[in-house]
């Protein structure tokens, strides 16, 4: 199971869109596909999964319940391990227990390895607390998604240092050379001249532009090829799927 993380220090940058839907389009591939919520306001859980859970990650991380029973289908190829915000256990029991269990997350993932996905994306806060470190920790691959705002590059190199800290704590090397430029409008030329800064740098920059559809479809709770499939931005989310596929 190849696990990708979404993830930057930052809110606001549309890095749940992009997480839910490169996770709906790899299931289109035919690819088995897990989303996985890792962040406690639930904001890809609510948008997928709108009736609520019965259980959630916390749940199968305290091993209360078994992975595959927190498991809930999207549809062919695609299953979401959700959060549940309002009564749920995982912001207490980050802030509390995992201190004490700091290898929790990590057998929750292997556990997930043996269920039989291809996939998994992982949609954390944008933090970088004990709990989204755990979760990096584990991960084959980190894409940052930024918006097009000039001090979002000092936010790469802040990140990139905090993951050598986690590369180094945990001896091994985690992947991470492409940013995702979340709703770039080319008629500005602000985000124009972000772009061509972001060039500079040593990433493959994928660019998803400005498209109505991207929130309409979270208010249906669909994802965007769900939702639209003729929309806009959809071929640049394709195009950043395939790059995943060709590793």
């Amino acid at each position: 199971m190849r696990k990708i993380c979404f993830h930057v220090q930052k809110g606001g940058v549309g890095k749940t869109s992009v997480t839910g839907n490169i996770a709906a389009l790899m299931a289109r591939e035919g690819k088995k596909t897990l989303l996985v919520d890792c962040d406690p306001q639930a904001n890809t859980s609510s948008w997928f999964y709108p009736d609520g859970a019965r259980y959630d990650i916390a749940d199968a991380i305290t091993g209360q319940v078994s992975a595959e029973k927190v498991l809930c289908s999207l549809g062919e190829n695609l299953s979401l391990i959700p959060v549940i915000a309002i009564g749920g256990n995982l912001k207490q029991w980050a802030e509390t227990e995992l201190v004490r269990t700091p290898r929790a997350v990590e057998f929750l993932i292997s556990d997930l390895e043996n269920l039989g996905f291809e996939y998994a994306f992982f949609d954390c806060s944008p933090s970088f607390s004990l709990l989204e470190r755990s979760v990096i920790a584990c991960m084959d691959e980190v894409i940052n998604p930024l918006s097009a705002e000039f001090f979002s590059i000092d936010g790469i190199e802040a990140f990139v240092n905090e993951l050598r800290n986690i590369e180094k704590a945990n001896r091994r090397t985690i992947k991470n050379d492409k940013i995702v430029v979340n709703l770039l409008n080319r008629s500005f030329a602000r985000h124009r001249a972000f772009l061509e800064e972001l060039k500079k740098l040593q990433y493959q920059i994928f660019v998803i532009p400005q498209d109505s559809k991207i929130a309409e479809c979270q208010i249906a709770h669909k994802s965007l090829v769900d939702f639209e499939p003729r929309a806009k931005s959809l071929p640049f989310y394709t195009e950043l799927v395939q790059s995943i596929l060709l590793h």
